[in-house]
């Protein structure tokens, strides 16, 4: 499975999704892939997706996509078994739901964990027992990695690779007319969250900021952009509290449309409880808008522990409250200067380093 005797690397990750998907774990998986493929000594990235959602954008030269994997259940285990006769220098599993996969390619597979996908054991216990056997992690935090030892209590090398932020595509900007009329928001200053609205992810703190609206200033609204199936029960708590006039949900919008969104706030606001890292507070701060995180969860390393943002603890409105209060005061939008931390550059920096670890460490792992 494995060949050292040429200098060029062959790399594999299995991946849940990536191009064409929607959401955070597909843009690290993009970038992730991206900076791989862009390490000098490689030679090829083979991609191997469980899910195609959207068309799939641009996809690096010397990456093979193995799309037709994505379309059935035997189709992936048909993609899986022709990769068996190929050899890999490293394979990476990009989630731990594929671990009884990866295992089947190399007892050496590079797992990545995100978030609480990590934080606990998974029911199924063939991916618990392999997850206690990784020998090598990536993880985008520090707290992911240490909910995932904290359980699996691996033996394993650790390494952190937080999300990238791509400075070029995001810019403090005017407020795009278009949006201000569609979402009524003339006149008003906005509290934003970009996300899922799922039932399955109510600790991104929607509710907690809805539950303070009515306690600041009357022009103050609150937009939360994205999609999911929480949208009617958070539509319900606005009209309970009285400030469904002061809600705004965009439902699911464009990806390019972002930016554009970033802009229209004057405090980006997510005291969350289980966000992995937190990259949308990486998103808004390119786009110079103020920003409020928890202290409990990835959003402290994504505002680097405070210094970037202000840290909050989601169980303390009040707190919550102040922050918004102290935020909105800001007399002016800025990027702050160390958000460069999270450039695309460090992040392919930071890959080529673990790459050249992991390959090492395989190497004088073998007889």
């Amino acid at each position: 499975m494995f060949n050292f005797q040429f200098r060029k690397m062959k790399l594999l990750l299995l991946a849940t999704d990536i191009y064409g998907g929607y959401g955070g774990i597909a843009l690290y998986n993009r970038d992730f892939v991206a900076a791989l493929a862009s390490h000098p000594d490689c030679e090829e990235v083979v991609v191997v997706p469980r899910i195609i959602p959207n068309e799939p954008e641009h996809i690096p030269s010397n990456v093979r996509f193995v799309s037709e994997a994505a379309k059935s259940n035997l189709a992936y285990l048909r993609a899986i078994n022709a990769l068996r006769k190929e050899r890999f220098d490293l394979v990476f599993c990009g989630h731990v739901n594929l671990l009884p996969v990866a295992r089947t390619l190399s007892s050496d597979a590079v797992l990545l964990v995100y978030g609480i996908e990590a934080w606990k054991p998974s029911r199924n216990r063939i991916r618990s027992r392999l997850a206690t056997q990784i020998r090598s992690v990536i993880s985008i935090s520090e707290i992911t990695m240490r909910r995932f030892l904290a359980w699996t209590s691996c033996d394993c090398r650790q390494f952190i690779l937080p999300n990238a932020i791509h400075q070029d595509l995001y810019r403090i900007a005017p407020r795009d007319p278009a949006l201000v009329a569609r979402y009524g928001l003339e006149d008003k200053r906005v509290l934003l969250t970009v996300g899922r609205v799922v039932a399955a992810e109510r600790y991104k703190g929607f509710d907690e900021v809805i539950e303070i609206l009515g306690d600041l200033p009357e022009d103050v609204v609150y937009v939360i952009a994205g999609g999911g199936n929480d949208l009617p029960r958070l539509k319900r708590r606005a009209r309970e509290l009285g400030v469904e006039h002061r809600v705004v949900f965009t439902g699911l919008f464009p990806e390019a449309e972002k930016p554009a969104l970033y802009n229209l706030a004057d405090v980006y606001v997510m005291p969350s409880r289980g966000e992995g890292f937190g990259f949308v507070l990486l998103e808004a701060m390119a786009c110079g808008v103020p920003v409020i995180a928890s202290r409990h969860d990835g959003g402290r390393e994504a505002v680097r522990d405070g210094e970037l943002g202000i840290l909050v603890d989601p169980n303390n409105l009040a707190a919550i409250r102040m922050a918004i209060i102290e935020q909105l005061a800001r007399a002016e939008k800025k990027i702050p200067e160390g958000l460069a931390y999270f450039s695309f550059e460090n992040f392919k920096a930071r890959t080529h380093a673990i790459v050249d670890e992991c390959r090492r460490l395989v190497r004088t792992s073998r007889p």
